[in-house]
């Protein structure tokens, strides 16, 4: 009988991406198995079109299945799959609790997971490796033959037919060179100042680059501010959802950006990026993953790394680990890679 697994990763939109090698490797030692994978709502679009995944349960944690109510509402839905082995790299309370009320013979989680206890097998999450690498060390209890390191990400003709269009409209042909700004971040320190972008994206474009914005509609001040009326900067802010961004990134020579999910895009389709990094550290284990790729931080600041997320304003009131990252740094770094 083929086995049924569940996948708990209702973290960020990074997380979930970073979780896909989890699908690949299970799939390839296990080809009959079912997979679903718990996520919130706003993720789904992650794997909706992943041939190995069998179904997608959505965790609104912080909508409709916020409270004690919502998380039983979930527990029972998982309940009735009757899942063999759970798999859980996000190390919540929540996380932890479905796993165990799952009732999956196997759960598997990290030692330093919440109420790790409820885990039948823990597994030790070593720091200074890729976040993807340490999410696969999850699977070591199953002792399985191959390990699959590569992310995939799944876009339809659609998509690619809507990207498109939008590239024909500014007479973009497959030889234009797209370089690619994502300078947004949950976080508000982790994003690098909107003027210096600004200046970056002028640059390039004065320089005959053709520069794309990225970004949800929480974005489209901020992306309005760097464009400067520039009607040659193509801003899809606002007016793609992730299938979309999949395919829109797959097609870039290079992205720009603040440590944060579209690195991890990027990196699935091996696309050149800047990485720019403030409050946080590449040692987190989410620096990006391309063969060609370039890092930006102000090391030697005592007060870097100042959290694992970033924050909502600098607690030294200086911010220099994104000020003083200039401009001219980046696009040093852009006719680098170019």
């Amino acid at each position: 009988m083929s086995k049924r697994y569940l996948i708990i990763q209702t973290a960020f939109l990074g997380d979930t991406i970073l979780t896909e090698p989890l699908i690949e490797t299970i799939k390839e030692n296990d080809p009959t198995s079912f997979i679903a994978a718990l996520i919130i709502p706003e993720n789904k679009d992650v794997f909706s079109l992943n041939p190995k995944v069998d179904s997608i349960i959505t965790y609104d944690k912080h909508g409709k299945d916020n409270g004690i109510m919502g998380l039983f509402r979930i527990m029972k839905k998982i309940e009735q799959f009757n899942f063999d082995v759970v798999i859980s790299p996000h190390m919540s309370f929540r996380s932890s609790l479905v796993a165990f009320f799952s009732k999956a013979k196997t759960r598997i989680g990290f030692n330093e997971a919440d109420i790790s206890f409820v885990y039948t097998n823990k597994v030790r999450k070593i720091k200074h490796i890729h976040e993807r690498d340490k999410i696969l060390l999850l699977l070591s209890p199953l002792n399985f033959k191959k390990i699959s390191k590569s992310i995939k990400l799944y876009y339809s003709e659609d998509n690619k037919r809507f990207i498109e269009g939008i590239l024909e409209a500014y007479s973009i042909d497959r030889n234009k060179q797209l370089i690619g700004i994502s300078a947004s971040s949950v976080w508000p320190t982790k994003r690098w100042p909107e003027k210096y972008f600004r200046e970056v994206a002028r640059s390039l474009s004065e320089k005959g680059y053709t520069v794309v914005l990225f970004g949800t509609h929480k974005d489209i001040e901020r992306s309005e501010f760097i464009k400067d009326n520039n009607d040659k900067i193509i801003d899809l802010t606002g007016k793609t959802n992730i299938k979309d961004m999949f395919y829109a990134i797959s097609r870039l020579s290079l992205l720009i950006s603040n440590d944060s999910a579209p690195i991890h895009i990027a990196s699935a389709y091996n696309i050149p990026t800047i990485d720019i990094y403030g409050p946080t550290i590449p040692e987190f284990g989410f620096f990006p993953l391309s063969d060609k790729n370039e890092i930006l931080e102000i090391r030697g600041l005592e007060c870097r790394p100042c959290g694992k997320h970033g924050s909502v304003s600098c607690h030294k009131k200086h911010f220099k680990c994104m000020l003083d990252i200039t401009p001219t740094m980046v696009l040093d770094a852009v006719f680098k890679l170019l």
